[in-house]
């Protein structure tokens, strides 16, 4: 059973006893790790993760890969800590000092990738047993993020997890089959250009009126185009009155964008919009067609990344409140990676 410890203020490390791995820093605990690791061993995705990521290790069985059994990485570590007190070495203890070195850390050594000069980046290799913990935790960590977003955080401090070991990882997982069993639209998207932050922004309403959260019933979702950076704010109804409010909000705490498009304009073309943007003479109205991909496609994207976000949030919390999980979930979707 793998354990969680915090390490210090922000930094979460993953492992079974002596074997601890830093994962998480300085980001927002959204989902409880411990629970969901425990959820993990329960239902058998560890067993099961291994079952399909044994054969691939055993057909690529090389000594220049870098998948590690336990054997492997005491007899390298060894290697390197022995060569680095030997005066004349030979070429193979050059090898493994180019490729290994040795740190040690709370009176443990761990197998490092060797760090540049003046660099603090530390990157660490892990034994093939311990992969399942440390690509599972960084799943749930990005909010049940795709390949790109875990290998973009885990390749920050660790050397030897690979792409193929984090999807038979997402193979596993049965809240992401169920995502991408979804239809998706096949959209040619047409970038709009932007020439700075704050210049174009996009607002949307989701519709949760057949799963109400008390008096909630919508949420909105506040994007700027060329950051992807969003705000996520819940509503109780859809009046302009209550959206005006939200915007103004909004508007005061980062600035009134340049341009402000809006869905067909159907929850903006009133009288609280028109003093909205009398009160900021900035802001421009741009009303896209609803679900047109030259408008519209940056943000129906983020609409259904945040809507899973929030299914997830509801389903590991075991909580029904979808309110609740809007502001983890902004930070969950601002600290992801973005492609482009």
């Amino acid at each position: 059973m793998a354990m969680l410890n915090r390490v210090a203020h922000g930094i979460v490390a993953v492992g079974s006893g002596s074997r601890q791995w830093i994962i998480v820093e300085s980001r927002l605990q959204v989902f409880d790790l411990r629970y969901c690791l425990r959820e993990s061993v329960e239902d058998g995705s560890g067993e099961r993760f291994y079952d399909v990521l044994n054969p691939i290790i055993k057909k690529n069985d090389s000594s220049n890969n870098f998948y590690l059994t336990r054997e492997m990485y005491n007899t390298y570590l060894q290697d390197v800590k022995n060569a680095k007190t030997i005066a004349v070495k030979k070429s193979i203890q050059y090898r493994r000092l180019k490729r290994f070195d040795a740190l040690c850390i709370g009176n443990e050594d761990k197998l490092i990738f060797p760090m540049e000069s003046g660099s603090e980046d530390i990157r660490y290799y892990v034994c093939n047993d311990e992969y399942f913990d440390i690509i599972h935790a960084a799943h749930i960590e990005t909010g049940h993020g795709g390949r790109d977003r875990i290998n973009h955080m885990l390749k920050k401090k660790f050397k030897n997890i690979n792409v193929e070991a984090i999807n038979v990882n997402l193979k596993m997982c049965e809240t992401c089959q169920k995502k991408h069993s979804m239809p998706k639209k096949r959209l040619v998207v047409k970038p709009i250009l932007h020439s700075e932050m704050n210049s174009r922004c996009q607002i949307d309403l989701i519709d949760l009126q057949s799963n109400p959260d008390n008096r909630f019933k919508y949420f909105m979702v506040y994007q700027d185009r060329l950051t992807k950076f969003v705000i996520i704010r819940p509503l109780r109804c859809k009046r302009a009155e209550e959206i005006a409010y939200q915007l103004l909000d909004i508007f005061t705490l980062f600035g009134a964008p340049s341009i402000l498009h809006s869905d067909n304009g159907r929850e903006f073309v009133n009288k609280i919009v028109t003093s909205v943007c009398e009160m900021w003479p900035q802001v421009k109205i741009v009303h896209g067609k609803a679900r047109h991909s030259q408008s519209q496609g940056s943000v129906e994207r983020a609409n259904q990344d945040i809507e899973s976000m929030i299914t997830t949030w509801m389903e590991i919390i075991h909580n029904a409140k979808w309110s609740e999980s809007l502001r983890f979930v902004q930070a969950m979707k601002n600290s992801a990676f973005h492609s482009g």
